[in-house]
Protein backbone atom coordinates (compact mmCIF):
# COMPACT_ATOMS: atom_id res chain seq x y z
CA UNK A 1 0.00 0.00 0.00
CA UNK A 2 1.19 3.53 -0.80
CA UNK A 3 2.30 5.73 2.08
CA UNK A 4 0.03 8.58 3.14
CA UNK A 5 2.21 11.35 1.70
CA UNK A 6 2.20 9.71 -1.72
CA UNK A 7 -1.57 9.30 -1.53
CA UNK A 8 -1.93 12.99 -0.66
CA UNK A 9 0.21 13.97 -3.66
CA UNK A 10 -1.97 11.80 -5.92
CA UNK A 11 -5.02 13.37 -4.27
CA UNK A 12 -3.65 16.85 -4.98
CA UNK A 13 -3.05 16.03 -8.65
CA UNK A 14 -6.55 14.56 -9.02
CA UNK A 15 -8.08 17.62 -7.37
CA UNK A 16 -6.14 19.97 -9.64
CA UNK A 17 -7.47 18.08 -12.67
CA UNK A 18 -10.97 18.18 -11.15
CA UNK A 19 -10.65 21.94 -10.64
CA UNK A 20 -9.71 22.37 -14.29
CA UNK A 21 -12.63 20.19 -15.43
CA UNK A 22 -15.06 22.13 -13.24
CA UNK A 23 -13.80 25.43 -14.63
CA UNK A 24 -14.44 24.10 -18.15
CA UNK A 25 -17.97 23.05 -17.15
CA UNK A 26 -18.56 26.49 -15.66
CA UNK A 27 -17.26 28.17 -18.82
CA UNK A 28 -19.72 26.17 -20.93
CA UNK A 29 -22.80 26.22 -18.73
CA UNK A 30 -22.18 28.74 -15.94
CA UNK A 31 -24.57 31.29 -17.42
CA UNK A 32 -27.24 28.69 -18.05
CA UNK A 33 -27.18 26.89 -14.70
CA UNK A 34 -26.75 28.49 -11.27
CA UNK A 35 -24.44 27.08 -8.62
CA UNK A 36 -21.54 25.79 -10.75
CA UNK A 37 -19.29 28.61 -9.56
CA UNK A 38 -19.65 27.22 -6.00
CA UNK A 39 -18.37 23.88 -7.27
CA UNK A 40 -15.21 25.67 -8.39
CA UNK A 41 -14.82 27.08 -4.85
CA UNK A 42 -15.20 23.51 -3.49
CA UNK A 43 -12.48 22.20 -5.82
CA UNK A 44 -10.18 25.13 -5.06
CA UNK A 45 -10.57 24.68 -1.29
CA UNK A 46 -9.85 20.96 -1.66
CA UNK A 47 -6.64 21.75 -3.55
CA UNK A 48 -5.59 24.38 -0.98
CA UNK A 49 -6.34 22.11 1.98
CA UNK A 50 -4.41 19.13 0.60
CA UNK A 51 -1.53 21.37 -0.49
CA UNK A 52 -1.20 22.66 3.08
CA UNK A 53 -0.84 19.09 4.31
CA UNK A 54 2.01 18.12 1.98
CA UNK A 55 3.93 21.36 1.47
CA UNK A 56 6.96 22.07 3.69
CA UNK A 57 5.74 23.47 7.00
CA UNK A 58 5.92 27.25 7.40
CA UNK A 59 3.52 27.24 10.37
CA UNK A 60 3.05 25.00 13.35
CA UNK A 61 1.57 21.56 12.69
CA UNK A 62 -1.53 22.43 14.72
CA UNK A 63 -2.30 25.57 12.69
CA UNK A 64 -1.67 23.80 9.38
CA UNK A 65 -3.90 20.88 10.36
CA UNK A 66 -6.71 23.16 11.56
CA UNK A 67 -6.53 25.39 8.46
CA UNK A 68 -6.25 22.44 6.06
CA UNK A 69 -9.28 20.61 7.42
CA UNK A 70 -11.31 23.81 7.74
CA UNK A 71 -10.70 24.57 4.07
CA UNK A 72 -11.72 21.06 3.03
CA UNK A 73 -14.93 21.19 5.09
CA UNK A 74 -15.72 24.74 3.97
CA UNK A 75 -15.31 23.51 0.40
CA UNK A 76 -17.81 20.72 1.09
CA UNK A 77 -20.22 23.32 2.45
CA UNK A 78 -19.84 25.45 -0.70
CA UNK A 79 -20.50 22.34 -2.78
CA UNK A 80 -23.77 21.89 -0.86
CA UNK A 81 -24.71 25.52 -1.55
CA UNK A 82 -23.85 25.07 -5.22
CA UNK A 83 -26.00 21.93 -5.50
CA UNK A 84 -28.92 23.75 -3.89
CA UNK A 85 -28.68 26.60 -6.37
CA UNK A 86 -28.27 24.21 -9.29
CA UNK A 87 -31.47 22.40 -8.32
CA UNK A 88 -33.35 25.57 -7.36
CA UNK A 89 -33.69 24.55 -3.69
CA UNK A 90 -31.61 27.22 -1.95
CA UNK A 91 -31.93 27.43 1.82
CA UNK A 92 -30.28 29.22 4.75
CA UNK A 93 -26.87 27.78 5.63
CA UNK A 94 -26.38 29.67 8.87
CA UNK A 95 -26.50 26.48 10.94
CA UNK A 96 -23.74 24.91 8.85
CA UNK A 97 -21.51 27.96 9.15
CA UNK A 98 -22.11 27.91 12.91
CA UNK A 99 -21.11 24.22 13.00
CA UNK A 100 -18.01 25.04 10.97
CA UNK A 101 -17.16 27.84 13.39
CA UNK A 102 -17.56 25.39 16.32
CA UNK A 103 -15.48 22.78 14.50
CA UNK A 104 -12.39 25.01 14.37
CA UNK A 105 -11.79 25.34 18.17
CA UNK A 106 -12.82 21.74 18.82
CA UNK A 107 -10.41 20.40 16.22
CA UNK A 108 -7.68 22.76 17.42
CA UNK A 109 -8.18 21.58 20.99
CA UNK A 110 -7.73 17.90 20.05
CA UNK A 111 -4.74 18.83 17.87
CA UNK A 112 -3.06 20.61 20.77
CA UNK A 113 -3.81 17.63 23.01
CA UNK A 114 -2.19 15.36 20.45
CA UNK A 115 -5.34 13.26 20.15
CA UNK A 116 -5.21 12.13 16.49
CA UNK A 117 -8.21 9.84 16.96
CA UNK A 118 -10.59 12.60 18.06
CA UNK A 119 -9.19 14.92 15.42
CA UNK A 120 -10.12 12.41 12.74
CA UNK A 121 -13.50 11.67 14.38
CA UNK A 122 -14.32 15.37 14.42
CA UNK A 123 -13.48 15.76 10.73
CA UNK A 124 -15.43 12.62 9.76
CA UNK A 125 -18.44 13.80 11.78
CA UNK A 126 -18.52 17.13 9.96
CA UNK A 127 -18.29 15.31 6.62
CA UNK A 128 -21.29 13.20 7.61
CA UNK A 129 -23.30 16.27 8.63
CA UNK A 130 -22.62 18.18 5.39
CA UNK A 131 -22.80 15.27 2.95
CA UNK A 132 -25.96 13.88 4.57
CA UNK A 133 -27.67 17.18 3.79
CA UNK A 134 -26.45 16.91 0.20
CA UNK A 135 -27.88 13.37 0.00
CA UNK A 136 -31.24 14.53 1.32
CA UNK A 137 -31.26 17.41 -1.14
CA UNK A 138 -30.46 15.32 -4.20
CA UNK A 139 -32.51 12.23 -3.35
CA UNK A 140 -35.56 13.75 -1.61
CA UNK A 141 -35.85 17.54 -1.70
CA UNK A 142 -35.52 18.07 -5.43
CA UNK A 143 -38.67 17.68 -7.59
CA UNK A 144 -39.32 14.17 -8.82
CA UNK A 145 -38.59 15.15 -12.42
CA UNK A 146 -35.04 16.20 -11.42
CA UNK A 147 -34.15 13.11 -9.40
CA UNK A 148 -33.30 11.12 -12.49
CA UNK A 149 -30.39 13.50 -13.07
CA UNK A 150 -29.36 14.14 -9.43
CA UNK A 151 -29.55 10.64 -7.97
CA UNK A 152 -26.03 9.68 -9.15
CA UNK A 153 -24.43 12.64 -7.33
CA UNK A 154 -26.66 11.81 -4.36
CA UNK A 155 -25.30 8.24 -4.31
CA UNK A 156 -21.72 9.56 -4.32
CA UNK A 157 -22.57 11.87 -1.41
CA UNK A 158 -24.06 8.92 0.44
CA UNK A 159 -20.73 7.17 -0.19
CA UNK A 160 -18.99 9.98 1.70
CA UNK A 161 -21.43 9.47 4.57
CA UNK A 162 -20.89 5.70 4.68
CA UNK A 163 -17.09 5.91 4.45
CA UNK A 164 -16.98 8.58 7.16
CA UNK A 165 -19.29 6.58 9.44
CA UNK A 166 -17.20 3.41 9.02
CA UNK A 167 -14.06 5.45 9.68
CA UNK A 168 -15.52 6.75 12.95
CA UNK A 169 -16.37 3.22 14.05
CA UNK A 170 -12.86 2.00 13.23
CA UNK A 171 -11.26 5.00 14.97
CA UNK A 172 -13.28 4.39 18.10
CA UNK A 173 -12.54 0.65 18.00
CA UNK A 174 -8.86 1.07 17.11
CA UNK A 175 -7.63 4.45 18.33
CA UNK A 176 -4.60 5.98 16.60
CA UNK A 177 -1.63 5.87 18.90
CA UNK A 178 0.58 8.39 17.11
CA UNK A 179 0.16 12.15 16.72
CA UNK A 180 1.95 12.18 13.34
CA UNK A 181 -0.64 12.13 10.59
CA UNK A 182 1.80 10.65 8.07
CA UNK A 183 2.37 7.66 10.37
CA UNK A 184 -1.23 6.85 11.22
CA UNK A 185 -1.04 3.59 9.30
CA UNK A 186 -3.20 1.57 6.86
CA UNK A 187 -6.54 2.74 8.24
CA UNK A 188 -5.87 6.36 7.30
CA UNK A 189 -4.42 5.30 3.94
CA UNK A 190 -7.56 3.32 3.19
CA UNK A 191 -9.76 6.28 4.19
CA UNK A 192 -7.77 8.66 1.96
CA UNK A 193 -8.00 6.18 -0.93
CA UNK A 194 -11.76 5.84 -0.41
CA UNK A 195 -12.26 9.63 -0.33
CA UNK A 196 -10.09 9.99 -3.44
CA UNK A 197 -12.18 7.39 -5.29
CA UNK A 198 -15.38 9.12 -4.21
CA UNK A 199 -14.00 12.44 -5.37
CA UNK A 200 -13.30 11.05 -8.86
CA UNK A 201 -16.81 9.59 -8.94
CA UNK A 202 -18.20 12.96 -7.82
CA UNK A 203 -16.58 14.86 -10.67
CA UNK A 204 -17.89 12.32 -13.19
CA UNK A 205 -21.36 12.42 -11.61
CA UNK A 206 -21.41 16.23 -11.65
CA UNK A 207 -20.49 16.27 -15.35
CA UNK A 208 -23.22 13.71 -16.09
CA UNK A 209 -25.74 15.70 -14.04
CA UNK A 210 -25.03 18.86 -16.02
CA UNK A 211 -25.29 16.93 -19.30
CA UNK A 212 -28.60 15.35 -18.27
CA UNK A 213 -29.92 18.71 -17.09
CA UNK A 214 -28.99 20.26 -20.42
CA UNK A 215 -30.63 17.38 -22.29
CA UNK A 216 -33.77 17.71 -20.19
CA UNK A 217 -33.90 21.47 -20.75
CA UNK A 218 -33.48 20.97 -24.50
CA UNK A 219 -36.30 18.42 -24.53
CA UNK A 220 -38.53 20.77 -22.52
CA UNK A 221 -37.76 23.65 -24.86
CA UNK A 222 -38.49 21.44 -27.86
CA UNK A 223 -41.76 20.41 -26.25
CA UNK A 224 -42.67 24.04 -25.54
CA UNK A 225 -41.75 24.98 -29.10
CA UNK A 226 -43.81 22.10 -30.48
CA UNK A 227 -46.83 23.12 -28.40
CA UNK A 228 -46.47 26.78 -29.36
CA UNK A 229 -45.85 25.80 -32.99
CA UNK A 230 -48.93 23.62 -33.33
CA UNK A 231 -51.31 25.61 -31.11
CA UNK A 232 -50.59 29.00 -32.68
CA UNK A 233 -53.78 30.58 -34.11
CA UNK A 234 -51.91 31.58 -37.26
CA UNK A 235 -50.25 29.46 -39.93
CA UNK A 236 -46.60 28.57 -39.44
CA UNK A 237 -44.50 26.71 -41.96
CA UNK A 238 -40.82 25.84 -42.14
CA UNK A 239 -39.29 25.62 -45.60
CA UNK A 240 -35.81 24.71 -46.77
CA UNK A 241 -34.07 27.74 -48.24
CA UNK A 242 -32.17 25.76 -50.87
CA UNK A 243 -35.17 24.33 -52.73
CA UNK A 244 -38.22 25.84 -51.02
CA UNK A 245 -39.62 22.48 -49.93
CA UNK A 246 -41.92 22.56 -46.89
CA UNK A 247 -40.41 20.71 -43.91
CA UNK A 248 -43.19 21.24 -41.37
CA UNK A 249 -46.52 23.00 -40.96
CA UNK A 250 -48.71 23.60 -37.93
CA UNK A 251 -52.43 23.15 -37.32
CA UNK A 252 -53.03 26.83 -38.09
CA UNK A 253 -51.66 26.29 -41.60
CA UNK A 254 -54.10 23.42 -42.12
CA UNK A 255 -57.05 25.48 -40.89
CA UNK A 256 -56.20 28.61 -42.87
CA UNK A 257 -55.15 27.06 -46.20
CA UNK A 258 -57.23 23.87 -46.17
CA UNK A 259 -54.18 21.76 -47.09
CA UNK A 260 -53.41 18.73 -44.92
CA UNK A 261 -49.96 18.16 -43.45
CA UNK A 262 -49.47 15.11 -45.66
CA UNK A 263 -50.22 17.07 -48.84
CA UNK A 264 -48.02 20.02 -47.86
CA UNK A 265 -44.81 18.54 -46.41
CA UNK A 266 -42.27 17.78 -49.11
CA UNK A 267 -43.78 20.18 -51.65
CA UNK A 268 -43.03 23.81 -52.38
CA UNK A 269 -45.54 26.60 -51.84
CA UNK A 270 -45.62 27.08 -55.60
CA UNK A 271 -46.45 23.41 -56.12
CA UNK A 272 -49.30 23.81 -53.63
CA UNK A 273 -50.55 26.82 -55.64
CA UNK A 274 -50.61 28.97 -52.51
CA UNK A 275 -49.72 32.18 -54.31
CA UNK A 276 -52.38 34.10 -56.20
CA UNK A 277 -49.64 36.29 -57.65
CA UNK A 278 -46.28 34.67 -58.35
CA UNK A 279 -44.64 38.10 -58.43
CA UNK A 280 -45.41 38.43 -54.70
CA UNK A 281 -43.53 35.19 -54.08
CA UNK A 282 -40.52 36.39 -56.08
CA UNK A 283 -40.50 39.75 -54.30
CA UNK A 284 -40.50 38.01 -50.93
CA UNK A 285 -37.61 35.74 -51.92
CA UNK A 286 -35.60 38.77 -53.04
CA UNK A 287 -36.24 40.62 -49.79
CA UNK A 288 -35.28 37.58 -47.72
CA UNK A 289 -32.08 37.21 -49.73
CA UNK A 290 -31.15 40.81 -48.86
CA UNK A 291 -32.45 41.30 -45.31
CA UNK A 292 -32.97 37.70 -44.03
CA UNK A 293 -36.37 38.70 -42.70
CA UNK A 294 -39.78 40.09 -43.63
CA UNK A 295 -42.16 41.81 -41.24
CA UNK A 296 -45.93 42.15 -41.71
CA UNK A 297 -46.10 41.94 -45.51
CA UNK A 298 -49.67 41.79 -46.85
CA UNK A 299 -50.06 39.11 -49.52
CA UNK A 300 -52.80 37.18 -51.31
CA UNK A 301 -53.08 33.44 -50.72
CA UNK A 302 -55.11 30.79 -52.52
CA UNK A 303 -56.81 28.26 -50.29
CA UNK A 304 -57.17 24.68 -51.45
CA UNK A 305 -60.79 25.51 -52.31
CA UNK A 306 -59.63 28.24 -54.67
CA UNK A 307 -60.80 31.06 -52.41
CA UNK A 308 -58.46 34.05 -52.22
CA UNK A 309 -57.64 35.36 -48.75
CA UNK A 310 -55.59 38.30 -47.55
CA UNK A 311 -52.64 37.22 -45.42
CA UNK A 312 -50.13 39.04 -43.24
CA UNK A 313 -46.74 37.39 -43.66
CA UNK A 314 -43.63 37.55 -41.49
CA UNK A 315 -40.58 35.39 -42.17
CA UNK A 316 -37.05 34.87 -40.87
CA UNK A 317 -34.06 32.94 -42.17
CA UNK A 318 -32.46 30.68 -39.57
CA UNK A 319 -30.31 27.58 -39.23
CA UNK A 320 -31.98 24.29 -38.24
CA UNK A 321 -29.65 21.34 -37.79
CA UNK A 322 -27.00 23.20 -39.75
CA UNK A 323 -29.29 23.83 -42.72
CA UNK A 324 -30.58 27.24 -43.77
CA UNK A 325 -34.35 27.34 -43.47
CA UNK A 326 -37.15 29.91 -43.58
CA UNK A 327 -39.77 30.00 -40.83
CA UNK A 328 -42.87 31.90 -41.89
CA UNK A 329 -46.00 32.92 -40.04
CA UNK A 330 -49.20 33.85 -41.87
CA UNK A 331 -52.31 35.42 -40.37
CA UNK A 332 -55.65 35.52 -42.16
CA UNK A 333 -56.59 39.21 -42.26
CA UNK A 334 -59.29 38.91 -44.92
CA UNK A 335 -62.00 40.29 -42.64
CA UNK A 336 -59.77 43.13 -41.45
CA UNK A 337 -58.84 43.97 -45.05
CA UNK A 338 -62.46 43.94 -46.14
CA UNK A 339 -63.41 46.15 -43.20
CA UNK A 340 -60.54 48.51 -43.95
CA UNK A 341 -61.56 48.61 -47.59
CA UNK A 342 -65.17 49.25 -46.62
CA UNK A 343 -64.17 52.07 -44.29
CA UNK A 344 -61.97 53.49 -47.03
CA UNK A 345 -64.84 53.37 -49.48
CA UNK A 346 -67.16 54.98 -46.94
CA UNK A 347 -64.64 57.77 -46.48
CA UNK A 348 -64.17 58.35 -50.21
CA UNK A 349 -67.45 57.24 -51.83
CA UNK A 350 -71.06 58.27 -51.65
CA UNK A 351 -72.96 55.69 -49.60
CA UNK A 352 -76.14 55.81 -51.71
CA UNK A 353 -74.80 55.77 -55.26
CA UNK A 354 -71.30 54.32 -54.76
CA UNK A 355 -69.81 57.20 -56.72
CA UNK A 356 -66.68 59.02 -55.53
CA UNK A 357 -67.47 61.80 -53.07
CA UNK A 358 -66.13 65.34 -53.02
CA UNK A 359 -62.94 64.30 -51.16
CA UNK A 360 -61.96 61.57 -53.64
CA UNK A 361 -62.96 63.76 -56.57
CA UNK A 362 -60.53 66.45 -55.41
CA UNK A 363 -57.72 63.85 -55.13
CA UNK A 364 -58.44 62.48 -58.59
CA UNK A 365 -58.59 66.02 -60.00
CA UNK A 366 -55.01 66.63 -58.79
CA UNK A 367 -53.86 63.59 -60.77
CA UNK A 368 -55.75 64.73 -63.84
CA UNK A 369 -54.31 68.23 -63.46
CA UNK A 370 -50.75 66.88 -63.27
CA UNK A 371 -51.42 64.82 -66.39
CA UNK A 372 -52.82 67.82 -68.25
CA UNK A 373 -49.86 69.99 -67.29
CA UNK A 374 -47.43 67.54 -68.89
CA UNK A 375 -48.83 68.18 -72.35
CA UNK A 376 -51.17 70.38 -74.40
CA UNK A 377 -54.29 68.64 -73.14
CA UNK A 378 -57.55 70.10 -71.89
CA UNK A 379 -60.00 68.92 -69.26
CA UNK A 380 -63.70 69.54 -68.96
CA UNK A 381 -65.64 69.80 -65.73
CA UNK A 382 -69.42 69.29 -65.93
CA UNK A 383 -71.74 70.27 -63.07
CA UNK A 384 -75.05 68.37 -63.38
CA UNK A 385 -78.36 68.79 -61.57
CA UNK A 386 -81.58 66.79 -61.93
CA UNK A 387 -84.33 69.24 -62.88
CA UNK A 388 -87.08 69.70 -60.30
CA UNK A 389 -85.63 66.97 -58.07
CA UNK A 390 -86.99 68.69 -54.94
CA UNK A 391 -90.51 68.23 -56.29
CA UNK A 392 -89.93 64.47 -56.54
CA UNK A 393 -88.80 64.32 -52.91
CA UNK A 394 -91.68 66.44 -51.72
CA UNK A 395 -94.46 64.66 -53.66
CA UNK A 396 -93.24 61.06 -53.96
CA UNK A 397 -91.01 60.78 -50.91
CA UNK A 398 -87.32 60.46 -50.26
CA UNK A 399 -87.27 56.70 -50.96
CA UNK A 400 -88.32 57.39 -54.55
CA UNK A 401 -85.85 60.27 -54.70
CA UNK A 402 -83.04 57.93 -53.60
CA UNK A 403 -83.88 55.46 -56.35
CA UNK A 404 -83.84 58.29 -58.90
CA UNK A 405 -80.37 59.31 -57.66
CA UNK A 406 -79.07 55.76 -57.98
CA UNK A 407 -80.35 55.48 -61.56
CA UNK A 408 -79.00 58.92 -62.39
CA UNK A 409 -75.56 57.92 -61.11
CA UNK A 410 -75.60 54.81 -63.28
CA UNK A 411 -76.63 56.77 -66.39
CA UNK A 412 -73.92 59.36 -65.83
CA UNK A 413 -71.28 56.65 -65.47
CA UNK A 414 -72.45 55.02 -68.69
CA UNK A 415 -72.19 58.31 -70.56
CA UNK A 416 -68.59 58.86 -69.47
CA UNK A 417 -65.40 56.99 -70.37
CA UNK A 418 -63.63 54.68 -67.92
CA UNK A 419 -60.87 57.21 -67.35
CA UNK A 420 -63.36 59.97 -66.53
CA UNK A 421 -64.48 60.65 -62.97
CA UNK A 422 -68.14 60.91 -61.96
CA UNK A 423 -68.83 62.10 -58.41
CA UNK A 424 -71.79 63.05 -56.26
CA UNK A 425 -71.25 66.14 -54.16
CA UNK A 426 -74.58 65.93 -52.35
CA UNK A 427 -78.33 66.07 -53.00
CA UNK A 428 -78.85 65.91 -56.77
CA UNK A 429 -75.52 67.66 -57.45
CA UNK A 430 -73.22 65.57 -59.65
CA UNK A 431 -69.84 66.53 -61.12
CA UNK A 432 -68.15 64.86 -64.08
CA UNK A 433 -64.45 65.36 -64.89
CA UNK A 434 -63.40 64.51 -68.44
CA UNK A 435 -59.70 63.71 -68.91
CA UNK A 436 -57.75 64.62 -72.00
CA UNK A 437 -60.37 66.61 -73.90
CA UNK A 438 -58.93 67.72 -77.24
CA UNK A 439 -61.73 70.04 -78.37
CA UNK A 440 -64.71 71.80 -76.86
CA UNK A 441 -66.87 69.55 -79.03
CA UNK A 442 -65.74 66.48 -77.01
CA UNK A 443 -67.32 67.91 -73.86
CA UNK A 444 -70.38 68.92 -75.87
CA UNK A 445 -70.85 65.33 -77.10
CA UNK A 446 -70.77 63.96 -73.54
CA UNK A 447 -73.23 66.61 -72.39
CA UNK A 448 -75.62 65.75 -75.21
CA UNK A 449 -75.42 62.04 -74.32
CA UNK A 450 -76.27 62.88 -70.71
CA UNK A 451 -79.25 65.01 -71.67
CA UNK A 452 -80.55 62.29 -73.99
CA UNK A 453 -80.04 59.63 -71.32
CA UNK A 454 -81.95 61.62 -68.71
CA UNK A 455 -84.84 62.17 -71.10
CA UNK A 456 -85.49 58.44 -71.07
CA UNK A 457 -88.10 57.59 -68.40
CA UNK A 458 -86.86 56.64 -64.94
CA UNK A 459 -88.67 53.48 -63.81
CA UNK A 460 -89.23 53.67 -60.05
CA UNK A 461 -91.54 51.19 -58.29
CA UNK A 462 -93.02 50.27 -61.70
CA UNK A 463 -93.79 53.96 -62.24
CA UNK A 464 -92.19 55.82 -65.17
CA UNK A 465 -90.89 59.26 -64.28
CA UNK A 466 -90.11 61.81 -66.96
CA UNK A 467 -87.06 63.82 -65.90
CA UNK A 468 -84.34 65.98 -67.36
CA UNK A 469 -80.98 67.46 -66.38
CA UNK A 470 -79.20 70.79 -66.59
CA UNK A 471 -75.44 70.96 -67.20
CA UNK A 472 -72.80 73.63 -66.77
CA UNK A 473 -69.42 73.11 -68.48
CA UNK A 474 -66.04 74.66 -67.66
CA UNK A 475 -62.85 73.91 -69.60
CA UNK A 476 -59.26 73.75 -68.36
CA UNK A 477 -57.24 75.88 -68.81
CA UNK A 478 -59.48 78.44 -70.47
CA UNK A 479 -62.06 78.78 -67.66
CA UNK A 480 -59.81 78.11 -64.68
CA UNK A 481 -56.47 76.78 -63.49
CA UNK A 482 -57.62 75.01 -60.33
CA UNK A 483 -60.55 73.02 -58.99
CA UNK A 484 -62.20 75.91 -57.15
CA UNK A 485 -62.23 78.19 -60.18
CA UNK A 486 -63.49 75.45 -62.49
CA UNK A 487 -66.28 74.46 -60.09
CA UNK A 488 -67.27 78.09 -59.68
CA UNK A 489 -67.43 78.61 -63.45
CA UNK A 490 -69.32 75.36 -64.13
CA UNK A 491 -71.84 76.22 -61.39
CA UNK A 492 -72.48 79.60 -62.97
CA UNK A 493 -72.99 77.92 -66.32
CA UNK A 494 -75.35 75.39 -64.68
CA UNK A 495 -77.39 78.22 -63.14
CA UNK A 496 -77.66 79.85 -66.54
CA UNK A 497 -78.83 76.55 -68.08
CA UNK A 498 -81.63 76.40 -65.50
CA UNK A 499 -82.54 80.01 -66.18
CA UNK A 500 -82.82 79.21 -69.90
CA UNK A 501 -85.48 76.58 -69.33
CA UNK A 502 -83.56 73.56 -68.01
CA UNK A 503 -82.83 70.36 -70.02
CA UNK A 504 -79.84 71.99 -71.71
CA UNK A 505 -76.14 72.66 -71.23
CA UNK A 506 -74.19 75.91 -71.13
CA UNK A 507 -70.48 76.64 -71.32
CA UNK A 508 -68.79 78.96 -68.85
Amino acid sequence: MLDIQTLLIVNLIVNLISLAVTIIIWGQYGRRFAGISFWIVYMAFQVAGIALDILPGFMSEVVIAALSNTLILAGALFMLIGLERFTGKSSSQIHNFVLLAVFVPVFTYFAIQGNMTMRSVTVASMIIVIEAQACWLLLKRVPAKLRSMTYLVGLVMSGYVVVSFIRILLLLAYPIETNDFFKTGPASAIAITAYLSLHICLVIALALMVTRRLHTDVLEEEEKFAKAFHSAPYAILITRASDGKILEVNDGFIQITGHSRQSAVGKTTLALHLWEKEEEYLAILNELAVHNRIKDREIHILKQSGEVINGLLSADVLLINGEQCIISSLSDITEQSQLRQKLQEMATHDVLTGLPNRRLFYDRFELALANAQRGPKKMALLSIDIDRFKTINDTLGHAVGDQVLVQAARRLTECARKIDITARFGGDEFVLLLWEVDLQENALEVAQRILESFRQPFLVEDRPLQLSASIGIALYPGHGQDIQMLLEQSDKALYRAKMLGRDNYQFA
